[in-house]
């Protein structure tokens, strides 16, 4: 984990308010494991937003890292009106990763809305471990939908759903994937989404495992304080940020 300064290399509209940020960082693309994330100082010269902002790391290309965000607030937006060559302040890479392994059969994998960013590095790397990996994506309509035709050219299989039905099957991606697990034996399941996607694959109750990557409000991004702090079996309790985010999907609440 480092404090870096990095150029912005690219920051573009890709989907509805979706945002793919690039910028180059030798350490980080090293360093990275599917599911580490960073935490970013929007901006040093204004007290505001005074918190950083905790972002997924998508993937790595050579030494280029990839973030993607949606605009949601204040803080996200002046994230979007920021430019090539600008310089932005990264904590980083943090928190623990994605199992990465070669597994004996097909792996599912199953993202929704700015869930689906981190998943692209996950699927990259399952694949160069030599695994079939299934990729399940939910979108709310065929304008939101980001990063579809990358899936396609990394997994075995891309399967997307729509809410409204104008891409793939109309309904959830939980309901997609329910239709395709009892056709195939897979082995593992992996899923980063809103809670009520987490929380639907979490009643599924799964014969295999099943980790999640979860989304939380985080202020320190290291452990230090509770903002972050979920509920586990019995009277554990995680931080995300440092515990996290990836979990197995049993052991923790989804409210």
């Amino acid at each position: 984990m480092k404090l870096l300064e990095v150029k912005i290399e690219e920051n573009v509209m890709i989907a509805n308010n979706i945002f793919l940020l690039s910028f180059e960082s030798e350490y980080l693309a090293e360093n990275f494991k599917p599911g580490n994330f960073v935490n970013i100082l929007i901006d040093k010269e204004s007290i505001y937003p005074l918190l950083r902002r905790p972002f997924s790391i998508s993937f790595v290309e050579g030494k280029r890292v990839y973030i993607g965000y949606k605009v949601v607030g204040k803080g996200t937006k002046l994230l979007s009106q920021k430019s090539k060559g600008e310089v932005i302040n990264i904590l980083g890479p943090l928190g623990n990763s994605f199992l990465i392994d070669k597994f004996n059969g097909k792996i599912a994998v199953i993202g929704g809305g700015v869930g689906i960013f981190p998943l692209v590095g996950l699927c990259k790397e399952l694949k160069n471990r030599g695994n079939k990996v299934d990729v399940f994506l939910g979108f709310r309509d065929l304008n939101s939908m980001f990063l579809v035709e990358r899936f396609k050219d990394i997994c075995d299989n891309t399967l997307i759903a729509t809410d409204d039905g104008s891409s793939g099957y109309k309904g959830s991606v939980v309901d997609l994937f329910k239709a395709n697990f009892s056709k195939a034996e897979y082995k593992i399941v992996f899923c980063c989404g809103p809670k009520p996607m987490l929380k639907a694959i979490k009643n599924l109750n799964l014969p295999v495992k099943c980790y999640a990557s979860l989304e939380e409000k985080m202020a320190c991004g290291i452990g230090a304080c509770l903002c972050c702090s979920i509920k586990g079996k019995g009277d554990k309790m995680y931080h995300v940020c440092s515990d996290g985010p990836v979990f197995d999907i049993m052991e923790v609440e989804i409210e």
